[in-house]
């Protein structure tokens, strides 16, 4: 066999050291052992752990596992400090010779091994950070915590009681001290004590875990685990997923831990003794003591199992004879006490362990049935009664500590004094036969011979020789016990004097029990109070049934478990429980249960009791528990006192004289004869009929039993409901006490609950059936007006009305026990509950006050008040759970009502209004209970962790319930939404600016008492009562912090105390692991809130200082290492997310650089230096193994990582030093599949994988980005650009919407739950969504409200769960696949920029996605407003992808299939200009412009004169080209057209002169196709078949009537831009001409507005500067193209519309006088460019639009003239009027002059030229051509068109002079 490593045990320091790996100290796997949720156990490291040989071999030897020191030891201890094995770096951390130096140190100190105080010293170093947390805290923090309270008011005082104020330093000077060698050493002293608890605490548990399946059976995966454990231990396969395990393996290991045990004494008694005293403190002292004690127990608890599964067979001699010498040496450990809490708590559970240890050794039923000789011995048994050497041990033990005295030891003395009695009798008995047997032998000698004994039986009744040879004889001889007995009654009467014993064994019961206070597991706890039980049994024929057993029986029994104890979780199996062992002992049976009952109702108490309490733990025992409830239900006898005047009955069996009797009348048990009303007809009477026979059992006291069979059940609810009215009836029963009350509702109470639960399916289908017969059966005897529930409301009723100054404890009992009556019915009859509590005044009511806070209000809460206290808020609570659990079965059951059975309705007559208005009032109540809380005097403190938990719970319920739900129209409206008062009530109690510090008080207590946690292995559900307060007070505070965010509350009052608590939330994780996540989960909401406002949010590295972020931040790094579980990791990745977008920059820079802004200071300056242990650094080095990463966890990590990006820049310019991880996420993406394939098999991966891309495509996108300001983006783009086939494959097409599943489950669901819609269920923002079944709608909250009705889970969990599971998949694989899309689209757009227009690559990649998402939009959309959004975004990258391309001239050769994907697109728009669809419908007619213009541009487009033909030989391009041009004029321009200006004179039209505007900038680019021209008519037949030309025209006559405010005519000047676009066109400005056009224009009422004198390009006035581009852009350029198709024949009707405008012309020419010539002109007058018509002169100003104007007039002038002059077309030239207004020909001369001047002017020309318009502008600011003699680009264009303008005058004034 190979030897074994420590490999795993304890990893190599290279490994340590610097972090890579985190040892798993003995501390992490006792607390991963005794977790709940067996994720901890099941994590590789702790599964690995168990399952490792060296690991084992120390359970099996737990010496060796702090061993003192010996040469291997300091071998191994070089071997591994040597430094080939790790290696020290100057930036390292660690120091190796410091570590080497402690490790030696604590071995000589604590005599351990030189390894195990290296593995001691490793772990203090890697848990620093945490001991740095859990340290005093600083002056900083208190200062903070006494202004978070609220300095002013007295209970702060009381809150920082909970803190030792004499520690509090400055922060630097705590951090200093904590940095001193002393305080390091003493440290490792503490975590080697630490260490030994927690390993001994492991042992106990792995043990229980192998040893128990129920321990063990947490799922599948632990019992592999339990299975894979004990086969490498043992080497044993041999058991199934429910059996025991064979126990023979483990009893080897119980000498070795009672040797252990006994060092563990010594220790303890010597304590310390060679620590160097300068380092010892009182608190090291005591943890000394402490520790030995812990181990003590732990390793008697490791013993008890072994031997308590070991069967009634007699322990093995020598274990026996180890123990009492130990016992016997240490007095059975009673000297053991102390005056600190920390030790004095270990003595109960010590003394209780010895004591039942001692118990289980002597076998007390075995030896008293071997002493009877009534058993047979297994082959390999060897009783310890046989050998006398160790008979006189025992005694000797226990004689001496009954000379003591000892507590301890009197069950123990008790049970040996039976066992002497026992052999003293038997020995007197063979005395007697060897005299009888010895006297026949001598008469007949002759006849009889000594018969050997059989080899079968070793210890055979009858024979001679057993007569003769006893095996303990030698004993008695030796202790002078064979003939007198004396001694043996002294050793009982020592343990029973008193009832000491009993009272001892109650104490150990309760210490063993199931209260608060128990010191052990539920579990381990019944099994030893199951021993307690044979010594009951045992003494029970000498004690007799008295008030101390039956107490200590009671006691045994219960454990300490209430009614609020009962619970599913909680319950243990028939084979563990204490309660079912009773129940199969016959004796025990008979002794205690029977006997109580027989002599029920006369003694009440004790059968009520007992019932009470064996139903309490028999929720997993079906068997049983039938049987007690049979017992309840059918009571064979009636026990009662006989009264005198009873007299109708006579003596029968007088002979025998057993006092029997027979009934020869009725008797009535509860007479009304003497009351005036009439019974009612079905009121069961409670008549004992005549002949029913019974005896008197006391002669004194007239006892009788009569055999008269009745149910408990009945007879309790009969004689509660005579308490409530005595007057009513004369009873042959006693009226009951207030306690006996109390006790008969507990137990009804009891019973319905655990018949609810026992028989439930779920929560929330729970057994009402059962619970509901009970009720009945309760009910049975009550008047028909009455049922049971209603006597318990009576009943409570009466005592709160009473004066509740004089309520005293036993009627404030019979108040709890009505509330936890109420609870137990509230599954079963909620509607009832909800209804009474609606009426009580116990609550809040519309007029008038609860009378809780009277009840309890006292200062002093004694326990009774207590009790009631905590029932109510338990009960208050469970009141919130049922109406969230019934919300939905509520409204079903309401709406189903007529064809629905009205007796099965449990709700019937709740309204919302009732549910509304009592949860309100709970609200109120809870806020009061927390407000008072930091006021009263509790029992413990532990009470007041209780109140607070269940209370802050109550509160947390109601926020959480109301706001996870998302209404159509608000929270009240949701299903919840009944319940939106109370959360309101709550929210506003505590953000409100006017919020009592009082009530943030506990909230902050709870924090401090987080740290007087005791670092205890022992009292787990005290530390569990904590910690669940800690953890649902952090979930309150989250909850609040996002439901007033949600609701955009103001929240600084409660921001600004949580900011300064924040320190206290910090040091949170370092306590225990499980606070980890919901501190995070705070810190995280408070950031996220304060980062919404506009101011600069609070600092929250301020408020935890610089030490305190440091070690926080240390142990957040470490993620969930080393159990590294997935969710746990993403939340703190999460955490760091949030931190990087809500403005926390010094908290970001530290986990972005790994220091503290003073860290990073103190170096270089730099504070963009990444440190190698940064969570920056983290990140990059896991994404650099991605591929093996979980889904979710690298989900997380690249969203802190592209957060990283986005909002803290330099990250990107501090990564540059190694972008490997770029590498290994470019593989990652290119081996990606298909969503839609991976779907199929597992949608939640596909989703994930999804997700991840859309991370990676966005890292990319930011890295260019980053990379392009340093102009270095070119490689890596090229490189991106080579691994995107998934994202061109999958990135634009959402193909994962199921819409059928989503469709057929919304109106199955709809089908089943009438008034219950699917979207109910949509989960709200409270909480960010995660991928996965919860995503969408919310799962957790239909599984508890529908789990009701089995079509939920469905028959073969194919019900309306699955369908929502699979919903929320399928909507997370459409989320998923829409960031991939904005990724994708940021990513391309990024490449775009990068690498255009060199890359031919990428530009085709961009030509396809364009094309795919055109292709994406004309497929079936669902209607959800997202996929409309999607469509639109989809629109909005084609655009701005072809943009880029048309830029770039890099648009496809081939434009068809582009264009025909453009036009389909827009075809399949039904109305485009609806207001919902019309910005879609403008993105698609702008790429269809985008398209046809760039097209003309590219540089892919066909070179002129190039073949149209294609090489196939079929039809050519440009026709194909064409066609698709003219369905665009017919299909896009023409009908849009028409219907758009049909809209313009619709008021609420969502239209805009844009529209108009951009359909003539398509019509525009459609004309400018080559070869289109050869299409006139075509295009003439279309535009007349929309009859276009007269629409435009009525738009133009209807254009003054269409303006905006400003009055802005500007529908005129686009209708005369679109017929001027159409008139480029010879034949159809011929057809304009035709259809009188000229006509239109001049008689339009806009005419008369251009004729004004304020119309110019410069006026102040809207519709003026219109009117003049109306002129100049418009009616000019058209009659040019007029004047161009028509020429002389149009030509008069050209010049008489000219001349319609004198003012107009004229002004043109007066526009362009040279300065120095006009008089008027002023130079100190000027205009501003953005607002030119602001009053002054604009004379002498020029603009484009100007220049254009002149240019135009001259072309038409010089056109005219030479018509005129020609006489052309037969015109003469006095039928063409000559143009007036400076335009004669003799005066353009003059214009020609001026002309000449600007361009001569260049200077002049650049100050007067005013630019109009954004373009224009631009221009001005752009550089002009090189060459140009221009300054910019708006001058350049101007001299260009007065240099034609020039031309075109100059032409005509030659051909005049000519």
């Amino acid at each position: 066999m190979a030897s074994l490593t420590d490999k795993t045990y304890f990893p190599p320091l290279e490994e340590c050291l610097p972090g890579k790996n985190i040892i798993l100290s003995w501390k992490l796997v006792a607390s991963a052992l005794a977790d709940q949720h067996g994720d901890l156990i099941t994590s590789n490291a702790v599964s690995s752990f168990l399952k490792d040989g060296y690991v084992q071999q120390l359970f099996k030897n737990p010496s060796k596992t702090f061993e003192p020191p010996t040469s291997q030891t300091k071998a191994d201890f070089e071997t591994k400090t040597a430094a080939i094995n790790v290696t020290q770096t100057p930036n390292d951390r660690f120091n190796i010779k410091t570590i080497k130096d402690d490790a030696i140190w604590l071995s000589t100190n604590v005599n351990i091994s030189q390894v195990a105080a290296l593995r001691i010293v490793v772990v203090e170093f890697q848990s620093r950070a945490h001991a740095h947390l859990v340290g005093p805290l600083s002056t900083q923090d208190v200062d903070n915590i006494q202004e978070a309270a609220g300095v002013s008011d007295a209970q702060t005082s009381n809150i920082l009681a909970l803190l030792n104020l004499s520690t509090v330093a400055d922060a630097e000077t705590t951090w200093a001290e904590f940095e001193k060698d002393a305080s390091r050493r003493q440290r490792i002293l503490a975590h080697y004590l630490s260490e030994r608890r927690s390993f001994m605490s492991s042992a106990e548990s792995l043990v229980t875990f192998m040893l128990h399946s129920s321990a063990a059976i947490l799922n599948q995966e632990t019992h592999n685990l339990r299975r894979e454990i004990v086969k490498e231990a043992f080497e044993y396969d041999e058991f199934d997923d429910h059996s025991e395990i064979n126990i023979s393996l483990f009893e080897a290991l119980i000498p070795r831990y009672f040797t252990l045990l006994e060092d563990a004494i010594k220790r303890a008694q010597t304590g310390p003794a060679n620590v160097e005293e300068r380092l010892l403190t009182e608190q090291i002292n005591i943890d000394w003591t402490r520790t030995a004690l812990t181990e003590a127990i732990h390793a008697m608890t490791v013993s008890f199992q072994i031997l308590d599964l070991s069967g009634p067979m007699f322990t093995t001699p020598e274990i026996i004879t180890q123990w009492y010498q130990i016992m016997n040496t240490y007095e059975f450990l009673e000297s053991i006490s102390s005056g600190y809490d920390l030790v004095s708590e270990l003595v109960m559970p010590l003394k209780s362990l010895v004591c039942v240890i001692s118990l289980r050794l002597i076998n007390l039923n075995r030896s008293l049935m071997y002493l009877s000789q009534d058993i047979d011995l297994l082959d390999f048994e060897e009783p310890y009664l046989a050998s006398s050497e160790l008979l006189t041990l025992i005694h000797t033990a226990v004689t001496n500590a009954a000379n003591a005295g000892s507590p301890t030891a009197s069950p123990v003395i008790l049970a040996w004094s039976l066992i002497l009695q026992d052999m003293f009798i038997g020995y007197q008995e063979r005395v007697e036969r060897r005299d009888v047997a010895q006297n026949a032998r001598a008469q007949a000698s002759f006849e009889l011979e000594i018969q050997p004994n059989p080899g079968g039986r070793r210890n055979s009744a009858g024979s001679i020789v057993s007569i003769e040879r006893s095996p303990y004889d030698l004993f008695l001889t030796s202790q002078a016990l064979e003939r007198d007995n004396q001694l043996v009654e002294a050793l009982a009467f020592t343990a029973t004097a008193r009832g000491q014993v009993y009272e001892v064994m109650s104490e150990m019961a309760a210490c063993l029990g199931h209260s608060q206070l128990a010191a052990f597991s539920s579990l381990l706890g019944a099994r030893v109070r199951a021993v307690f039980l044979e010594v009951l049994k045992k003494s029970f024929h000498i004690v007799g049934y008295q008030n101390d057993t039956v107490s200590c029986f009671l006691t045994v029994l219960s454990g300490g478990r209430q009614y609020w104890d009962i619970s599913p979780k909680n319950a243990l199996s028939p084979s563990q429980e204490v309660n079912s062992v009773m129940l199969r002992d016959d004796e025990l049976k008979e002794n205690y249960l029977l006997q109580a009952r027989n002599r029920y109702p006369y003694e009440f108490l004790p059968f009520v009791s007992f019932t009470r309490a064996l139903v309490t733990g028999l929720l997993a025992d079906s068997e049983n528990s039938e049987w007690v409830i049979a017992l309840l239900l059918k009571s064979p006898t009636l026990t009662l006192e006989w009264r005198s005047e009873w007299v109708n009955y006579e003596l029968i069996y007088e002979d025998e004289n057993v006092n029997s009797f027979q009934l020869i009348g009725d008797l009535d048990l509860f007479d009304t004869s003497k009351v005036t009303r009439r019974r009612p007809e079905n009121e069961e009477k409670f008549t004992i009929p005549a002949g029913t026979v019974g005896r008197f059992v006391s002669d004194s006291e007239r006892i009788a039993i009569l055999e008269y069979e009745h149910s408990a059940l009945a007879l309790l609810g009969k004689r509660l409901e005579v308490s409530l009215k005595a007057d009513a009836y004369s009873s042959a029963l006693p009226g009951l006490a207030a306690d006996e009350v109390a006790e008969a509702i507990l137990l009804l109470a009891t019973v319905v609950r655990v018949e609810t639960l026992r028989t439930a399916v779920t929560v929330s289908r729970a057994g009402s059936e059962a619970g509901m017969a009970i009720l009945k059966e309760a009910s049975r005897a009550l008047p028909h007006s009455k049922d049971i529930l209603v006597v318990v409301c009576d009943l409570m009723d009466t005592i709160i009305q009473d004066d509740l100054v004089n309520v005293d404890g036993p009627r404030t009992a019979v108040l709890a026990a009505c509330l936890q009556f109420l609870d137990a019915a509230l599954p079963v009859c909620p509607g009832r509950v909800w209804a009474y509590m609606s009426r009580t005044a116990l609550i809040n009511g519309e007029t008038r006050a609860g009378r809780l806070s009277r009840i309890t209000g006292n200062l002093d809460m004694l326990s009774e008040r207590f009790d009631f206290l905590s029932s109510a808020i338990k009960f208050f609570s469970n009141l919130i759970e049922i109406a969230m659990l019934g919300a939905v079965q509520r409204k079903v059951v309401r709406e189903t009502n007529a064809r629905s059975n009205v007796d099965a309705n449990a709700w019937l007559g709740t309204s919302d209004k009732v549910i509304s208005r009592v949860s309100l009032a709970i609200a109120q109540t809870a806020v009061d209970v927390i407000e008072n809380s930091a006021t009263w005097r509790f029992p413990s403190e532990l009470d007041r962790s209780v109140v607070v938990r269940d209370v802050v719970g109550i509160m947390q319920k109601l926020l959480s319930y109301t706001y996870n739900l998302d209404g159509a129209t608000g929270p009240s409206n949701t299903l919840t939404g009944y319940l939106e008062p109370a959360a309101r009530y709550v929210l506003e109690s505590f953000v409100t600016a006017s919020s009592n510090s009082l009530r943030f008080q506990p909230l902050l207590a709870t924090l401090l008492v987080a740290f007087q946690i005791p670092d205890s292995t022992l009292y787990p559900r005290r530390a569990a009562v904590v910690s669940e307060r800690l953890l649902v007070v952090l979930d309150f505070a989250t909850i609040l912090l996002r439901v007033a965010n949600y609701l955009d509350l103001p929240v600084i009052n409660l921001q600004t105390q949580l900011f300064k608590s924040a320190s206290l939330v910090a040091r949170l994780p370092a306590i225990r692991l499980s606070f980890k996540t919901p501190a995070i989960a705070l810190l995280s909401a408070l950031v996220e809130s304060a980062g919404k406002g506009n101011a600069e949010p609070p600092s929250l590295l301020g408020y935890l200082g610089p030490q305190i972020s440091r070690s926080f931040i240390q142990i957040a790094s470490q993620l969930d290492k080393p159990f590294d579980r997935v969710p746990e990791s993403v939340s703190t990745w999460k955490f760091f997310s949030t931190i990087m977008r809500n403005r926390q920059q010094w908290m970001a820079n530290c986990l972005l650089t790994g220091k503290t802004p003073r860290e990073a200071l103190k170096g270089d300056g730099k504070i963009a230096a990444l440190s190698p242990d940064s969570v920056l650094s983290t990140a990059m080095e896991k994404l650099r193994s991605i591929k093996k990463l979980p889904s979710q966890e690298a989900l997380a990590i690249l969203d802190f990582f592209t957060s990283a990006q986005n909002y803290w820049p330099w990250t990107i310019f501090a990564m540059q030093k190694d972008t490997s991880f770029l590498t290994d996420l470019r593989a990652y993406v290119r081996d990606l599949k298909s969503p839609s394939m991976v779907s199929r098999t597992d949608p939640r991966e596909a989703a994930y994988q999804a997700r991840i891309a859309a991370y990676i495509a966005e890292a990319f996108a930011m890295q260019l980005y980053h990379l392009r300001q340093m102009r270095q983006s070119e490689k890596f783009a090229n490189d991106v650009v080579n691994d995107l086939d998934y994202f061109l494959r999958n990135g634009v097409q959402v193909s994962g919407y199921n819409a059928s599943l989503h469709s057929n489950f919304a109106k199955n669901f709809s089908q089943r739950y009438p008034g219950i819609s699917i979207e109910d269920f949509k989960r709200t923002v409270l909480v960010p969504r995660d991928l996965g079944s919860q995503f969408y709608y919310a799962l957790d909250f239909a599984e508890s409200m529908l789990s009701y009705d089995v079509a939920w889970d469905g028959s073969r969990k194919n019900g309306f769960r699955h369908e929502m599971e699979r919903a929320n998949l399928n909507l997370s694989l459409v989320e998923a696949e829409i960031a991939l899309f904005h990724a994708w689209e940021y990513l391309l757009l990024e490449l775009s920029i990068s690498l255009l227009p060199k890359n031919e690559t990428v530009a085709k990649q961009m030509a396809q996605v364009a094309e795919q998402c055109l292709d994406a939009n004309q497929r079936a959309q669902p209607p959800d407003n997202i996929f409309v959004r999607l469509a639109h975004a989809r629109a909005n990258l084609a655009l701005t992808l072809l943009q880029r391309l048309a830029d770039a001239s890099r648009l496809p050769k081939d434009i068809t299939k582009l264009l025909t994907s453009i036009t389909r697109a827009i075809n399949n728009i039904e109305v485009p200009f609806d207001k919902d669809q019309i910005s879609y419908f403008r993105t698609l007619l702008k790429i269809l412009f985008v398209a046809l213009r760039g097209t003309r541009h590219s540089a892919n487009a066909p070179a002129p004169g190039s073949s149209t033909m294609s090489q196939s030989g079929g039809e050519s391009i440009s026709v194909a080209v064409t066609q698709l041009i003219l369905t665009i004029l017919d299909r896009v321009v023409a009908q849009s057209f028409r219907s758009l200006v049909a809209l313009v004179h619709e008021p609420t039209s969502p239209t805009t002169p844009e529209d108009l505007a951009l359909l003539t900038a398509i019509l525009q680019a459609c004309l400018s196709v080559p070869g289109i021209d050869q299409c006139q008519v075509q295009i003439l037949n279309i535009m007349a078949g929309h009859d276009v030309f007269q629409v435009a025209t009525s738009l133009f006559s209807w254009a003054d009537k269409l303006t905006d405010k400003s009055g802005d005519p500007i529908y005129g000047e686009l209708s005369l831009l679109f017929l001027l676009e159409l008139s480029a066109m010879p034949t159809i400005a011929e057809q304009l001409a035709l259809d009188g056009l000229l006509g239109h224009l001049t008689s339009a009422n806009l005419a008369g507005f251009m004729r004004r004198a304020n119309v110019g390009p410069l006026a102040d006035n809207a519709g003026a500067a219109r009117c003049y581009s109306i002129w100049a852009k418009g009616i000019l350029p058209l009659l040019l193209n007029m004047l161009g198709a028509l020429g002389a024949t149009i030509a008069p009707e050209i010049a008489y519309v000219l001349n319609q405008f004198p003012n107009l012309l004229r002004a043109a020419v007066d526009r362009f006088e040279a300065p120095g010539t006009n008089r008027t002109f002023s130079p100190s007058k000027s205009i501003t460019t953005n607002n030119p018509g602001n009053g002054k002169d604009t004379s002498g100003f020029i603009t484009l639009t100007a220049i254009s104007e002149i240019h135009s007039l001259a072309l038409l002038t010089r056109v005219l003239s030479a018509i005129r002059l020609t006489n052309a077309g037969g015109q003469s030239a006095r039928d063409i009027p000559q143009i007036a207004g400076g335009w004669e020909d003799e005066a353009r001369q003059n214009l020609l002059e001026n002309v000449e001047f600007w361009l001569g002017s260049r200077k002049v020309l650049r100050e007067r030229l005013v630019p109009l318009g954004q373009r224009e502008i631009e221009w001005r600011s752009q550089k002009a051509a090189e060459g140009s003699a221009c300054e910019n680009k708006l001058e350049e264009k101007a001299v260009e068109m007065l240099s034609g303008v020039a031309e075109v005058l100059a032409l005509g004034a030659g051909e005049e002079g000519a």
